[in-house]
């Protein structure tokens, strides 16, 4: 595809149209895993990470706790654990990952939105946080503030949901101009037709332009009697509400990797030590790794249930007074759980709504085949990998040359990728990062060509944009040097033995090139070049006759070696 040409800043490439190619099953998973690293149980935790990065972009460390306007209090510390929490950082950062550490809201009732009404300590919130990210160089932060749902009563949040959509857009702006992340935890929402009880003081579609990740915390459905702990249509609900009220590419389903194991029936009375405890209403938490052993030392039957996409089951447990075998009690119990068929239903969501992903509570919690489900899925719906090669006819031009610019980009198995946003980036001498002239797409033999002009020495590629689709795809890089232009005022004649001032002009305007001038074959200067490329020597001719003059411009970081053509002048 033949185009206009490229004046350093500018580019026009023809538009061209195509269908999607489906991912390769053998490309590497898309990075869809993301999660929650809690306060406690790190040796159960990290493994899990630590034995997955291909699947893992970010992980939240469950660290902090907001307990004022200017304080965070430091749940890592609680935990008491003997490695410093800064080798816990370098070590999880050592692995690539982004860490947003979770800030919890540890206040009491009405005390966080309370602050949040007030514009200076909401403004001192965002301080605060701002400088924990920074302190620690994060890579952002995640807020998980739940009082607001838990204790404040729905009756408060037409007042609280302003201030925290104005809270939100402030500690934005605070991170996103320091490179930081802003992430959000919150429960589901749900739209209106769905007549379910959302959590609409969260305020999705007004937040959404702001933030960087929404991670729905879909679980903890049945808290009171048995029941899913975050049922599958209850889940797609609330994924269907926030792509509608955000880019899909921010929203990660959060699922759970825990279960709860309750109480239905009591028969006989409990002795003393379980009177309390052993109770109708009574429930434990039980950990997904955990579930399928808990059923088989009871011999209990496992049903998995389609419709909520959770595992279930029911057993019989007897309480026995360690000093009198006679006083005993039998509990009736009942469990429900995910286990690998929940976490394949749950992360088929994110390739049916193109989300950025899940986030588990919490990572370790899960059985190898639920880490094997999730991979064989991020596998089916990673992007494809884009090759791109780049090839010029020139790779030496004189200034104001043009030079032939040719990229093709292909799938691995070499078929051509039509219709491709192309950027072409450029890097010279001055630049501490690339520039981005231009973009364009390739045409359907996955090619875009197009006649170029640097000024100087320049490193140049191609970058294919990234998407839901395709990674990023880039070229090599290559090096385009380039000639200067030179040019000597000189007059059409000179008097001989009369010395004379010469000026010259190199182009591109450069300070400090380094020029011989040669007169008849011989050097007569050495100099370089002033701020605007000028420069000035001294000539003199001392015979009768004809005299040339030329300029060898030596190589330097931004321009090639030449040699000026050779301009003569009669001596009279």
């Amino acid at each position: 595809m033949r185009v206009g040409k490229i004046l350093i800043s500018s580019i026009a490439l023809a538009l061209t149209l195509s269908t999607l190619v489906p991912a390769a099953a053998n490309n590497p998973p898309r990075r869809i895993l993301s999660g929650w690293l809690p306060d406690y149980s790190l040796s159960r935790n990290l493994p899990t990470v630590e034995g997955n990065l291909d699947l893992i972009r970010d992980i939240s460390p469950f660290w902090y706790g907001l307990t004022g306007a200017t304080t965070i209090k430091d749940k890592y510390t609680l935990g008491g654990y003997i490695t410093p929490k800064t080798t816990v950082i370098a070590r999880l950062k050592s692995n690539g990952l982004l860490l947003l550490p979770t800030i919890t809201d540890d206040t009491k009732k009405l005390v966080l939105a309370g602050l949040l009404a007030n514009s200076s300590t909401r403004s001192s919130i965002v301080q605060t946080i701002k400088d924990l990210v920074l302190r620690h160089n994060y890579d952002g932060i995640d807020l998980d503030f739940e009082v607001f749902y838990t204790q404040d009563g729905r009756s408060t949040w037409a007042a609280t949901k302003p201030n925290w959509i104005a809270f939100i857009k402030e500690l934005s702006t605070e991170l996103h101009q320091q490179g930081k992340l802003l992430s959000v935890t919150t429960p589901p929402d749900f739209a209106p037709e769905t007549k379910r009880a959302g959590n609409w003081v969260f305020s999705w579609a007004e937040i959404g332009p702001f933030i960087d990740r929404l991670r729905i915390m879909a679980y903890d459905f049945s808290t009171v009697n048995p029941g899913p702990i975050g049922p599958l249509p209850w889940s797609e609900d609330a994924v269907k509400y926030a792509v509608t009220q955000m880019p899909a590419s921010k929203v990660f389903l959060g699922i759970p990797g825990y279960g709860r194991d309750w109480i239905t029936k009591v028969e006989g009375v409990c002795p003393k030590e379980f009177a309390t405890s052993v109770v109708v209403g009574a429930k434990a938490a039980v950990i997904m790794r955990s579930a399928v052993e808990l059923a088989t030392i009871n011999n209990a039957t496992i049903t998995y249930n389609p419709t909520h996409a959770e595992s279930t089951f029911t057993y019989r447990k007897t309480y026995v007074d360690p000093t009198n075998s006679a006083s005993f009690c039998t509990a009736t119990r009942t469990v429900w759980f995910p286990d690998e068929k929940s976490y394949t239903a749950r992360t088929n969501l994110v390739g049916k709504y193109r989300l950025g992903g899940i986030a588990v509570w919490t990572f370790g919690m899960e059985n190898t085949a639920a880490i094997t489900a999730v991979r064989d899925i991020a596998k089916s719906i990673a992007p494809d990998q884009v090759v791109g090669t780049i090839a010029t006819d020139l790779e030496q031009i004189a200034y104001g040359s043009i030079f032939n610019l040719t990229g093709t980009f292909k799938l691995p198995d070499k078929t051509p990728i039509a219709s491709l946003n192309v950027r072409f980036e450029i890097k010279n001498s001055t630049d501490n990062s690339w520039r981005t002239l231009a973009a364009g797409v390739t045409d359907a033999s996955g090619v875009i060509t197009v006649p170029a002009i640097v000024g100087q020495r320049s490193e140049i590629r191609l970058v294919s944009e990234g998407s839901w689709e395709r990674v990023e795809g880039k070229t090599s890089e290559k090096i385009i040097t380039v000639i200067p232009k030179v040019k000597l005022d000189l007059p059409a004649s000179i008097k001989t033995s009369t010395t004379y001032a010469i000026t010259g002009q190199v182009s591109p305007k450069s300070s400090d090139i380094k020029l011989k001038i040669l007169q008849d074959g011989k050097q007569i200067a050495e100099l370089v070049t002033d701020a605007n490329g000028g420069f000035t020597f001294n000539a003199k001719a001392l015979s009768q006759g004809l005299s040339t003059f030329q300029v060898v411009i030596a190589a330097s970081n931004k321009n090639a070696a030449g040699v000026s053509d050779e301009i003569t002048v009669l001596v009279r």
